[in-house]
């Protein structure tokens, strides 16, 4: 799959490929499942070469907000796994209610896979969100944890017109020696370089959280939580990590 062709020619698709869902609106823990061709039809979904087959059936573990209603869509946060589930932790479904943010994650898509067919999931998962919700474009995240968190900091600045922003936890890469294309829409969008202070990866994320700063990224923010590891973080603190990609321009 190369990188640079999806970049400057699905995502206008991707971003065009909403259908109206029929049926009842589902809610809660979600689990929807579909191809690429049937999300994006024949070309796009060409796009993807070897790493998503446009006939494959592909399945996709959501939560949608208790309170969710059509006529008000909600934002997404496409998350990236290290493990095979994309299920959010139950602990976060008040933090998901209150913001009106719907999460969605690709079965079998942790550290095993291929970066490229991981990528390939995540942008197949704003189509088949957009498919069967109403999705607020302005508040369409990725996020990760770990591996996870590296293959989101690959994605958010090369698709920096599909995701307004970005939470990188204990794991993130900077994009030395590929300057992203759209680099201005990066320093329009709002990212956080999650870790915690016993972290194993705090000290590279920090060092990437300054990269992004050399580079003119000023709507950056980091979080380092006192007395968490390697794992994913406390309720209040993802909270936190919403509440600033939520924030206004100028903000």
């Amino acid at each position: 799959m190369n990188s640079r062709h999806l970049q400057t020619t699905f995502a206008a698709l991707l971003l065009a490929a909403a259908a109206t869902a029929s049926g009842e609106t589902l809610r809660g823990e979600v689990s929807l499942s579909a191809t690429a061709h049937e999300l994006l039809g024949d070309d796009a979904a060409a796009l993807f070469g070897s790493a998503v087959d446009p006939e494959e059936v592909v399945e996709w573990e959501l939560y949608v907000p208790r309170d969710y209603e059509p006529g008000s869509p909600a934002g997404l946060l496409v998350f990236i796994s290290p493990t095979d589930s994309g299920k959010m932790p139950r602990r976060y479904q008040p933090v998901l209610d209150e913001k009106n943010l719907i999460w969605i994650g690709a079965k079998f898509s942790g550290n095993r896979v291929r970066v490229a067919r991981r990528v390939s999931l995540a942008l197949l998962a704003t189509a088949l969100a957009d498919r069967n919700y109403g999705i607020d474009a302005s508040r369409v995240y990725v996020s990760g944890f770990s591996g996870g968190g590296r293959t989101a900091s690959a994605m958010a600045p090369e698709y920096a017109q599909v995701f307004t922003g970005a939470i990188y936890i204990c794991g993130v890469n900077f994009w030395d020696g590929l300057t992203p294309k759209r680099l201005d829409q990066v320093r329009d969008n709002r990212y956080v370089f999650l870790t915690g202070n016993k972290d194993f990866n705090r000290t590279e994320t920090r060092r990437v959280h300054r990269a992004y700063r050399r580079a003119d990224v000023e709507n950056i923010l980091l979080l380092e939580v006192a007395g968490m590891d390697h794992r994913m973080p406390p309720v209040e603190d993802l909270a936190t990590a919403i509440g600033f990609l939520d924030l206004d321009p100028g903000q």
